[in-house]
């Protein structure tokens, strides 16, 4: 079967459900995946498409089998109406009722297969009882087959087809079903609701991964969807390892609605084709992704994140370690461009790279920063002042003064460490040296030509007097922005001394303001995009968002 999706562009995207397929839905919260569901359920109708809501209840009144075989039907052609309405996006009607009728599903159905058995060894033809019960499994048995798998040790029984019980496999007790834990019966429930359905029904399922545990959810779900090659799944959820572990399943991307009062009517939307030539990392960033994405350097605790957050509100910025994971991650995107419809830029230190490099890697959308770090942005002149503004007017001091102060002090602490200017010297001619060097080093023809041995001899000029006289240059006119920018001072105190002087706590605290001032101060985010201009500039030229 198809399903339709009308998008915001006007054109519908067409996705495929067939038998023994999965198709995923991601996309953040808001981003209309219940609404999409409920859309299907009211479009394609029927007793062809089951949904199993997000919002749906997890527990059972008693065990107790509460249905007539005519209750049961009559209640299947109400829950049709009440899963048409509007409301059923968000209200599940009648839920106390929905679980007494999955429990009659599930004991009628086992017991439909018992009597098939019953009857072909009656008709004295045991022969074809036991080819028929090799073929169909026993509900129940599957159910605890399944349960067993996600590492719970519950089992279910019907032993009178009043009451199903369950007991755990360490004690010989036997309780209602309504007393197990939380995790015990949502699995069950899920597994019930998916092992009773006829074949060939489309199953909804809207976040599966509630109330399962994450150590067991993946392992659980895939053995459940095995369990019915006859159907096929869409799965909207936000665990996005599920469709990272099914690779062969295509994958709906949505990052937005257009609502109609509480009715969604479209989406913007795109598929993630199944085979798509993807790392599992990038599968990720991009399913959980706008569509546009910043990768920067450092990890999810490091001090890039929430400042590039703050500075490009509208773009994902993802985290990638270093500068090279970075490039790969923005030149894996963009070489996949028609699989996802992800526009990828990166952000890196500049680490003193020669100005063909940069350029090069400006081609691929990815920046090098001017500035030696990220630091060269928390620790700028734009953003002391602002801090040093928000901390006078809390403490009814001069900003001014308190601005003169961090720099003076900062200042300072270069002055009593007498070997920081060596040391910032040498640490900034070790990379100089290095990309000089690195751009002598032989190719992989100059290699295959080579005999046992590569020789690698290249005259540098040492800059490290150089460096020295420009670090003492910048100490004496007091350009602090110039020292921050071009060394590592973060191996020094000249952070500690500035935070102090501001009247922050520590370092993380006053991160935290200069963020808190990027999203409050419309100057301090055009100064600081000002300070990484060549970035600001590639977003604003880049892909438009009608892609």
């Amino acid at each position: 079967m198809e399903l339709t999706i009308p998008r915001i562009s006007g054109e519908s995207l067409t996705v495929s459900a067939e038998a023994g397929q999965q198709l995923y839905v991601v996309g953040a919260n808001g981003s209309g995946k219940s609404a999409l569901l409920q859309h299907w359920v009211t479009s394609v109708g029927g007793s062809t498409i089951k949904r199993i809501a997000a919002h749906r209840q997890t527990w059972f009144e008693s065990g107790n089998l509460d249905f007539t075989a005519r209750r049961r039907r009559d209640f299947e052609i109400n829950v049709r109406s009440w899963d048409s309405r509007v409301d059923a996006r968000w209200i599940e009607h009648s839920p106390a009722e929905r679980q007494s009728a999955v429990l009659f599903d599930l004991v009628a159905k086992d017991n439909t297969r018992y009597r098939t058995i019953g009857q072909y060894i009656d008709n004295a033809n045991p022969d074809e009882a036991t080819r028929f019960a090799s073929k169909s499994e026993s509900l129940f048995k599957q159910l605890n087959d399944l349960l067993s798998l996600g590492t719970l040790t519950v089992s279910l029984e019907n032993s009178n087809d009043e009451e199903i019980l369950a007991q755990h496999k360490n004690n010989g007790h036997r309780f209602s079903i309504a007393q197990m834990s939380d995790g015990e019966r949502a699995a069950a429930i899920m597994a019930a609701n998916v092992l009773t359905v006829e074949a060939g029904t489309i199953l909804l399922i809207d976040e599966p991964e509630r109330h399962l545990h994450r150590s067991i959810v993946e392992a659980f779900l895939s053995a459940l969807f095995a369990k019915r090659q006859d159907c096929a799944f869409v799965i909207s959820t936000h665990e996005i390892a599920l469709p990272i572990a099914n690779q062969a399943a295509n994958v709906v991307i949505l990052r937005s609605c257009l609502w109609n009062g509480n009715q969604a009517g479209a989406w913007d939307a795109e598929v993630l084709k199944s085979g798509a030539d993807l790392p599992e990392d990038l599968k990720r960033d991009v399913l959980g992704a706008r569509r546009r994405i910043l990768f920067v350097e450092g990890e999810s605790n490091s001090l890039d994140l929430p400042l590039y957050v703050g500075l490009f509100p509208e773009l994902s910025v993802i985290p990638k370690g270093s500068c090279e994971e970075v490039i790969r991650a923005v030149k894996g995107l963009s070489g996949s461009y028609e699989h996802h419809h992800v526009e990828a830029f990166g952000l890196i230190d500049r680490d003193d790279r020669a100005q063909d490099e940069v350029s090069e890697l400006a081609q691929d959308n990815v920046l090098a920063l001017e500035v030696c770090s990220v630091e060269s942005l928390y620790y700028c002149s734009d953003a002391i002042e602002a801090v040093a503004c928000r901390q006078a007017e809390s403490l009814g001091c001069d900003p001014q003064a308190m601005l003169e102060a961090a720099k003076q002090s900062a200042l300072e602490a270069i002055g009593a460490d007498q070997d920081l200017p060596e040391r910032m010297a040498a640490r900034r001619s070790e990379r100089l040296v290095y990309n000089r060097f690195a751009t002598h080093l032989p190719d992989w023809k100059e290699i295959k030509a080579a005999g046992e041995q590569l020789r690698i001899s290249e005259p540098i000029e040492n800059p490290y007097q150089s460096e020295l006289n420009r670090f003492n240059g910048l100490v004496e006119s007091g350009q602090i922005d110039g020292l921050i920018a071009r060394y590592p001072l973060r191996e020094s105190r000249v952070f500690e001394r500035i935070v102090t002087a501001l009247g922050c706590r520590n370092q993380a605290d006053y991160a935290r303001m200069v963020v808190a001032r990027v999203r409050d101060d419309a100057g301090l985010t055009e100064n600081l995009k000002e300070r990484i201009k060549p970035l600001a500039e590639l977003l604003d030229g880049g892909r438009s968002n009608d892609a």
